[in-house]
């Protein structure tokens, strides 16, 4: 089977000195070490065992914007753990994550004078303080938590709850965050359109949206940013649909390299679609590679480039050569996010040949949501090994635990996450710091796309 990583080209990319293929590959090791590299941030001995749960914040124009961080431990996985959530969150740089996105994090106002949350403020660090205690104005504890949160530079959002609390408190906010399902629609429409009128300058944040048309109702109603499961979800307004002509071409390429077919028959496959031909003819013209003459085919061009780099587009294409919607790029940071989280897992046992079928059946598992189609039509298009088909379908096999393990992760199942982590050989720490850096890694690699 063709061995791959993304991560060898990220690095070439930033800068780091390129494998020869005469003796190392592109995860970085030396010929014959079957072994695969581990890349991850810190330690896991360093980390609490907890699990952070990880909700994505999308915006308006349906992009990531930001993360929900909570960190919970197995043994009370109802109620974020502060003392938990500081220490990874520090250990993962969390303040350099909020240099570019929304950082939320919970906490209640005694936490802020428990733990050391203000080492995690960075630009777009929001926390979300709990709803302050009695009728009328807060009490002076809590108001003291506020004056301190906005003394450290971070921002300070409020449950919803807090309108019926304590009204004054909506003074303190700049977001406010609603639970979707707390309200009839006619309910909710009302309540934006006063908190519009009343607070033009708060930001409203939707909990709890488990479909996109949710998410898009939310949106029009005035909302800002919506929080649930629905990003991973199939877009119901897309329908059942075939899978469209680049995406077949984008396929069978795929199948080609993972069968080591020769450049010339993997540029007649491309050449079937012209979009796909002039985006790889760029890539090979990219100033990065630094060329002296200019490639001007495609077979020129796939040799330049090399299987590795050509991999990784083809991977990123599938989910980029549809209507260019942004929910696409969505599913596509979370794929690659799951990938490499089921990469770095394998690493410590694992030939590089397996880690690269576990990075492939992350990213592949959430094809049947970016198209629109049964997971049983997408695995039928692709040329799998029986291991990678059970465990789409079925979740079964060797390879099935893996990807039920990173879904609960997304998911923030504390309790499943230390049940399927436990049968798989890992520590929870060990599962936190791989998905640190699968987040990491996959931000990266979109950036530098």
């Amino acid at each position: 089977m063709f061995a791959i990583s993304m991560f060898g080209f990220i690095k070439r990319v930033l800068g780091a000195p390129a494998a020869s293929p005469t003796n190392a590959d592109p995860f970085g090791r030396e010929a014959g070490n079957q072994k695969a590299v581990r890349h991850l941030p810190i330690e896991p001995a360093a980390l609490p065992a907890a699990v952070v749960q990880r909700d994505e914040i999308l915006d308006a124009h349906s992009r990531i914007a930001g993360y929900r961080f909570s960190a919970r431990r197995p043994e009370s996985a109802a109620t974020p753990d502060a003392a938990a959530t500081v220490a990874i969150l520090a250990c993962a740089n969390v303040t350099q994550f909020a240099q570019r996105r929304m950082a939320l994090i919970p906490l209640r106002a005694a936490d802020w004078f428990a733990q050391d949350f203000a080492s995690l403020v960075g630009p777009h660090t929001v926390f979300l303080l709990d709803s302050p205690p009695g009728e009328g104005m807060p009490d002076e504890a809590w108001q003291s938590a506020v004056a301190a949160i906005r003394a450290a530079r971070a921002k300070v959002a409020l449950a919803g709850r807090t309108l019926a609390e304590c009204p004054a408190a909506l003074a303190s906010a700049d977001y406010l965050l609603l639970d979707f399902n707390a309200y009839s629609l006619p309910g909710f429409e009302a309540q934006l359109r006063q908190l519009r009128q009343a607070n033009p300058g708060l930001k409203l944040l939707i909990d709890g949206i488990a479909r996109w048309a949710e998410f898009r109702y939310c949106l029009a109603q005035g909302a800002d940013y919506g929080i649930g499961g629905f990003s991973t979800e199939p877009d119901e307004e897309n329908g059942t649909q075939e899978i469209s002509q680049s995406r077949l071409v984008l396929i069978e390429i795929l199948n080609l390299l993972r069968r080591e077919a020769d450049v010339d028959e993997l540029a007649r496959v491309a050449k079937r679609d012209p979009g796909v031909v002039v985006k790889v003819v760029a890539m090979a013209n990219s100033p990065v590679l630094g060329l002296a003459q200019s490639v001007t085919s495609i077979e020129q061009a796939m040799l330049v480039l090399g299987r590795a780099q050509l991999y990784r587009w083809i991977s990123i294409g599938l989910f980029r050569s549809g209507a260019n919607s942004p929910r696409d790029e969505v599913l596509l940071e979370l794929a690659l996010a799951r990938g490499r989280l089921l990469e770095c897992l394998g690493s410590a046992t694992k030939t590089k040949a397996e880690c690269d079928e576990l990075f492939l059946l992350g990213l592949l598992s959430l094809l049947d949501s970016l198209l629109g189609v049964p997971m049983s039509t997408v695995v039928s298009r692709i040329n799998l090994s029986p291991a990678l088909g059970e465990a789409l379908l079925q979740s079964g096999g060797a390879l099935g635990p893996y990807l039920s393990l990173a879904i609960a992760v997304e998911k923030g199942h504390v309790a499943n996450v230390a049940r399927f982590a436990n049968g798989l050989g890992h520590e929870l720490a060990e599962v936190e710091s791989a998905t640190m850096a699968a987040l990491a890694w996959a931000d990266e690699a979109l950036r530098q796309a």
